[in-house]
């Protein structure tokens, strides 16, 4: 698989066997994997002569969530894919979640990580990874940290190296503030976290009654992903302070006003035509000229920047209890995939 792909190739295994970590949802790994090779998910399926079709289809559930007549497909895809990378299928069935279609996030919605648990693997050299609980619909804080997860469209994926990381430190410092503003009690986290422990693995609930009823109807299949602040709403229900949230829920699931007509039946609104606006004429584009006092300027300000945030992180670092960073250049790297491709053969 390294160099320019071919579709003429014989399957192999291939040139950066990335294994799964424990923990890691099959999506993160599968983008993990196609990157290292610089390939996408269809052509690495064709590669491996896996059924195209599968490269278009949510797999986060495995065979459990697609159709039964490609239930021999996925089997399929599993052994080939452990073939490729010479781990066992166990490893990759592994990644999958067991759960319902409806306690899973909408794959657009699958952003949310932990920035504490970036910046480590980061600092380590390691892969940026999502686990399975950060793809559930009840879940928004990291089980390892404690810390509330981060929208990853709120950091700059072209940022590498020193700015990454410091991007990265002021994201745990946000988190932070949403824990210390919003303050969730302590029985909220407990019902949260063993909810999702039973997400994850029902099997080891296994002849015991599911936990907290009242509240998996209320946050398994929750809709908070359609709110501007996934994360603070959540956290807010979590909360003494749950009026805003609730407020939402019930915004959320209201139907649409409807009409009632004199035969008893009902009617419902149809929306009108759009009214168009009057288009402006663009302003004209100033004419710009170098200029070296200008030039200067831009660096100094770049300059400036570059000293804050080596200051930013190594205020983080105190924080904490980490050692300083480097003074030297750090590694280009990107957030996920750039991440992956740096280090290529990493179990």
């Amino acid at each position: 698989m390294a160099g320019k792909w071919s579709p003429n190739l014989e399957p192999e295994t291939l040139a950066f066997p990335i294994k799964p970590r424990r923990h890691e949802a099959f999506d993160s790994w599968l983008s993990r994997l196609t990157a290292a090779h610089r390939v996408s998910r269809a052509q690495l399926f064709r590669h491996l002569e896996i059924a195209p079709g599968l490269s278009r289809l949510d797999l986060a559930r495995g065979k459990g969530g697609l159709d039964p007549a490609l239930h021999a497909a996925c089997d399929a895809m599993v052994e080939r894919l452990a073939w490729a990378v010479e781990i066992d299928p166990e490893q990759i069935n592994a990644t999958f979640l067991a759960c319902e279609a409806a306690a899973l996030l909408p794959s657009a919605h699958r952003r949310y990580v932990c920035a504490l648990c970036c910046y480590e693997a980061q600092r380590a050299g390691g892969p940026v990874i999502a686990r399975r609980e950060w793809i559930l619909r009840a879940s928004w804080r990291c089980s390892l940290h404690g810390l509330p997860l981060t929208d990853m469209r709120s950091l700059p994926l072209e940022a590498t190296g020193r700015q990454l990381q410091a991007f990265l430190a002021h994201a745990v410092m946000r988190s932070r503030r949403i824990q210390w503003k919003i303050k969730p009690t302590s029985a909220a986290l407990a019902r949260n976290k063993t909810v999702i422990d039973y997400l994850i693995g029902p099997s080891d609930w296994v002849g015991l009654a599911p936990p907290y009823q009242r509240y998996q109807e209320r946050f398994v299949a929750n809709q908070y992903h359609f709110a501007c602040e996934r994360i603070a709403m959540l956290a807010l229900a979590h909360s003494p302070r749950a009026k805003a949230a609730l407020r939402f829920e019930r915004m959320i699931t209201t139907r649409l006003a409807e009409r009632p007509l004199t035969e008893g039946r009902i009617e419902t609104p149809v929306r009108g035509a759009l009214r168009l606006r009057t288009c402006k004429l663009p302003k004209p584009r100033s004419k710009w000229a170098c200029d070296i006092f200008a030039l200067f300027a831009a660096y100094g300000t770049a300059r400036q920047r570059q000293e804050q945030e080596t200051a930013l992180a190594a205020e983080f670092a105190r924080y904490e209890g980490l050692p300083p960073p480097s003074q030297a250049a750090w590694p280009s790297r990107g957030l996920l995939d750039a991440a992956s491709r740096a280090v290529p053969g990493s179990a």
